[in-house]
């Protein structure tokens, strides 16, 4: 006699993105006490509207997943001074390949004075343990 282990198969379905966490970018203002970062980030299919950060406020976080058909871009225009007069235009995030997208990507945009304005991009991995 033969006995065959009929356990059920194992199918498992994933929905878009649903294995996939979400990157993000994060924009801080180090520009000096009294001094606000205003900025109006827009993606392939999001605006924003304009939005002001504080002083050493909490930072401003987007979280998005990359999308399949588009090369998925943020851009972000930054003003500071008394009159909003000093602007820099950044690309925030772009991703990579249309059809391969990243995952868990953290793209940290810190405006700091330097001149006028000085804006720093830091990279950071994330790291699963």
């Amino acid at each position: 006699m033969v006995v065959l282990n009929s356990r059920p198969a194992l199918t498992t379905y994933c929905r878009l993105h649903e294995a996939c966490e979400k990157n993000l970018v994060i924009l801080h203002n180090e520009l000096g006490p009294g001094r606000l970062l205003q900025f109006h980030c827009v993606s392939n299919d999001d605006d924003l509207g304009t939005q002001t950060l504080a002083f050493n406020a909490s930072p401003y976080i987007i979280s998005f997943h990359d999308e399949l058909l588009r090369v998925t871009r943020w851009t972000c225009l930054l003003r500071q001074g008394a009159n909003m007069e000093y602007f820099y235009q950044i690309q925030a995030y772009k991703a990579g390949d249309r059809f391969i997208p990243k995952c868990g990507q953290i793209r940290v945009w810190t405006a700091k004075l330097d001149g006028d304005i000085l804006f720093q991009e830091t990279l950071i991995p994330r790291y699963r343990e």
